[in-house]
């Protein structure tokens, strides 16, 4: 295929050395981009990123990217987990059109919200139309805002139902299917004194809390935003998503405590074998099998996300994507990164020797790698949504977990509280306030 480099030089220079270009002048000059030639890269690229899972990871994919491109350094800039923490310090950083770091890890609810501020490369411009071919539709999706891909999935993520099935065994109780069956069990257990607490999750007012609650939700068939876009929470589907929620809780299914559980303490107190449900993301597979910090090593089994009774397995995904900071200087070398990360050597890589979930499809359906990784067979077997899509999205998000941690904590009027709920997305979808 033939590549093409930038036009309209001065523009393009100009953005790069930081002139005063406001947010609408910076998407014309994303608009007047053509496609790059990233075949023989040199220099240097800035790589901001937090821990990806497992320690060791981002070090022996630079070694392997520098291998294959040895005019390439790639310097690895520390950051933090916290996507709040990240999210500042880049909308700090590139917003103050700083020309590093080149290339950063973000997570996947961040691309309306750069795409809009100009925090991030529209990469549609500069890759390949292929490139893209390599992702689902609904990963792409994902990435889209006003028709600019504003981001590429490094890696995903989804919500797993882990159980202790030495316990389930002894007590002659089957793995749950249903959302009901879970509720039914993990009553059951703890009124049989074979464990602590039955069922524990992520319910502190954060954004672990949004991400549950949009599997009921979702698993109900609801959703925040219709079609057309109009705010559509306010709905039986949601009613019945948080009437479930509050009831885990108020039946004795899941401790109380789980209002103020991030995914930390619900891993801890599963690995400290008290409760005999886990809803957690593919890392805990590792974690529970972790000697040192687990106590239920072997003992553990995992299965996909239960469904309502009448429906199907509706998880939330998640994960990593990884952005271009629309400033950088040196962009070929930067892209060679990009297409390094997502290509099949470094998806294979992370799905076989880190148990991951690829985002690239050949690496997601490679049946030598699905019989190796069972999570990447039951990652094949659901349906996945992404979180909602708006340029808003921090409080849009904050406007869902504040008031599910409200209902869950024991607030009964959940009429009431859809309004409220409704309101607060209408107008922070509008302002972002």
């Amino acid at each position: 295929m033939r590549f093409w480099v930038f036009t309209l030089v001065l523009i393009i220079s100009g953005l790069l050395t930081g002139c005063n270009l406001t947010t609408e002048e910076e998407r014309t000059v994303n608009s007047e981009m053509e496609v790059v030639d990233y075949s023989e890269p040199e220099g240097t690229v800035v790589w901001a990123s937090g821990p990806i899972t497992h320690t060791g990871l981002r070090k022996e994919l630079i070694e392997k990217f520098e291998e294959k491109y040895p005019n390439v350094e790639v310097r690895l800039q520390e950051m933090s987990p916290d996507t709040n923490i990240a999210r500042s310090f880049y909308t700090t950083t590139i917003g103050g059109r700083n020309t590093t770091p080149d290339i950063y890890n973000g997570d996947t609810n961040w691309p309306a919200q750069f795409g809009n501020a100009s925090l991030a490369m529209d990469l549609s411009k500069v890759m390949p139309a292929e490139f893209w071919e390599r992702f689902s539709s609904e990963l792409v999706d994902s990435v889209t805002f006003e028709g600019g891909k504003y981001g590429a999935p490094l890696y995903t993520d989804i919500g797993y139902l882990y159980y202790r099935k030495d316990i389930l065994e002894k007590e002659g109780i089957p793995v749950p299917q249903t959302w009901e069956e879970v509720k039914e069990a993990s009553i059951e257990l703890t009124k049989r004194g074979a464990v602590d607490y039955g069922f524990v999750w992520q319910g502190a007012s954060y954004e672990g809390l949004t991400t549950n609650f949009l599997e009921y939700l979702n698993a109900a068939n609801g959703r925040v935003f219709g079609k057309d876009g109009e705010v559509e929470i306010n709905s039986e589907a949601a009613n019945k998503a948080l009437v479930f929620m509050q009831d885990l809780i108020q039946s004795g299914a899941s401790p109380k405590a789980v209002t103020t559980f991030r995914e930390a303490d619900a891993m801890n107190t599963f690995n400290a074998g008290s409760a005999a449900f886990l809803r957690n993301w593919a890392y805990a597979w590792g974690a529970s099998q972790d000697p040192e910090n687990s106590k239920v090593v072997g003992k553990v089994g995992v299965a996909k996300i239960p469904s309502f009774a009448s429906g199907e397995r509706h998880t939330t995904q998640a994960g990593w994507n990884v952005f271009v900071n629309p400033h950088t200087q040196n962009l070929p070398a930067t892209l060679a990164f990009l297409d390094f990360l997502t290509g099949e050597e470094a998806q294979t890589l992370m799905a076989d020797k880190y148990s991951m979930l690829p985002t690239n499809v050949k690496v997601q359906t490679n049946k030598e790698l699905i019989k190796k990784n069972q999570l990447l067979g039951l990652f094949n077997e659901v349906v996945k949504n992404p979180r909602p899509v708006s340029a808003n999205y921090g409080p849009v998000s904050e406007a869902l977990y504040t008031n599910v941690n409200d209902v869950i904590s024991g607030n009964n009027h959940i009429k009431k509280i859809l309004e409220q709920m409704e309101e607060r997305i209408e107008s922070a979808d509008r302002s972002g306030l």
